[in-house]
């Protein structure tokens, strides 16, 4: 029994791929057979021996599976455990023909439903549900509303900018992070004020992210703010904040990640000059040349990186003597930037 249905199973894909291919005649017998076997498998989900494989031959069947999906999500006197599981084959599937569907289950009563759905939309990435999953955002559970954010924050529309500036706002602060990411990925420069302003936020997750959107939206309005991050009590925020300096490109940041290169704990010296060879002014050079001689050798290998990154014809006369060094890595890395600048040695 076992072996039968694992062969029903099986044999789900290839009857959908033979009914796309075939001759007409038995591209509708083989149609036919196919909605077969989707009926068979979404009655194996209730089965615990088989729920696993069914779902993998249904989202295997893709659009062949869809209609009958979608029929067992919408309809309110199937199991809600059955409903859940079907709206998440609908989510591994992707398929834009569910998504009306969705913005029907994603209004109804029971609240499991409606957090499946509002996650499914964001999984599936179609435009259209942008109207519905801002509805959603006033649901009144806060999982809901969680859900559809971050599902509006996955769709990056640049017509979402005055959502994503409401979100962070939200009480929630997993809300309001989806709101500061929001800002970022979709690089609205008049998110730069708002996020500028909450570099004093209580939640460290929150300010780790400002520095992160800040840095994508690569405004120098952002500076200011992300000099302060620089002082930020967690390491994890300043680590970013770095890396937000080195995507802005701002020559005035050079004093400060000069300073945190020189003498800050080892994993935020490395990424100060990560950011110093993405600005590459010529007030990096002697900073650079300075650490490149770092008892640390991470540190001189991201110098040689930066290096690379800049590629000054001046850095060659430095970087050779590293071919013959004691250490692999390094000799590797100073072959790559001298090829990067020019200077095969």
């Amino acid at each position: 029994m076992r072996l039968g249905k694992c062969l029903i199973i099986a044999f789900a894909f290839i009857v959908s791929i033979l009914a796309a291919s075939a001759p007409q005649s038995f591209a509708i017998d083989a149609e036919a057979r196919a909605q077969s076997i989707v009926r068979k498998n979404i009655s194996l989900l209730d089965d615990i021996k088989y729920e696993h494989d069914a779902r993998v031959a249904l989202v295997m069947m893709k659009e062949t599976a869809v209609p009958d999906l979608v029929g067992v999500a919408k309809n309110q006197k199937q199991k809600p455990s059955l409903r859940l599981t079907v709206i998440n084959i609908l989510a591994d599937i992707k398929s834009p023909s569910s998504v009306d569907s969705l913005l029907d289950t994603i209004k109804e009563s029971n609240v499991k439903i409606r957090r499946a759905s509002a996650r499914a939309l964001g999984m599936i990435g179609d435009k259209k549900a942008i109207d519905g999953l801002k509805a959603a955002l006033t649901d009144f559970d806060a999982e809901v509303r969680y859900c559809a954010a971050r599902s509006l924050e996955q769709l990056s529309d640049p017509s979402l900018a005055d959502v994503f500036l409401k979100l962070t706002d939200d009480p929630d602060r997993r809300i309001k992070v989806l709101g500061v990411q929001g800002v970022g990925d979709i690089k609205d420069e008049r998110g730069v004020e708002k996020l500028s302003a909450m570099t004093e936020d209580l939640d460290d997750e929150v300010r780790l992210n400002v520095a992160v959107s800040l840095g994508k939206i690569g405004s120098k309005a952002g500076i200011t703010a992300l000099n302060r991050l620089l002082e930020d009590r967690n390491i994890n925020v300043r680590k970013e904040t770095l890396g937000a300096m080195g995507s802005v490109k701002d020559a005035s940041s050079v004093p400060f990640l000069i300073k945190v290169a020189e003498r800050d704990a080892r994993e935020l010296r490395r990424a100060a000059i990560i950011a110093l060879g993405e600005i590459g002014t010529d007030d990096v050079v002697p900073t650079l040349k300075k650490l490149l001689k770092d008892e640390v050798i991470d540190i001189r290998l991201s110098v040689i990186q930066a290096m690379a990154k800049i590629k000054k014809e001046e850095f060659a006369q430095d970087l050779r003597p590293l071919l013959t060094d004691e250490s692999t890595r390094v000799r590797k890395e100073a072959e790559l930037a001298l090829n990067a600048i020019g200077s095969k040695g």
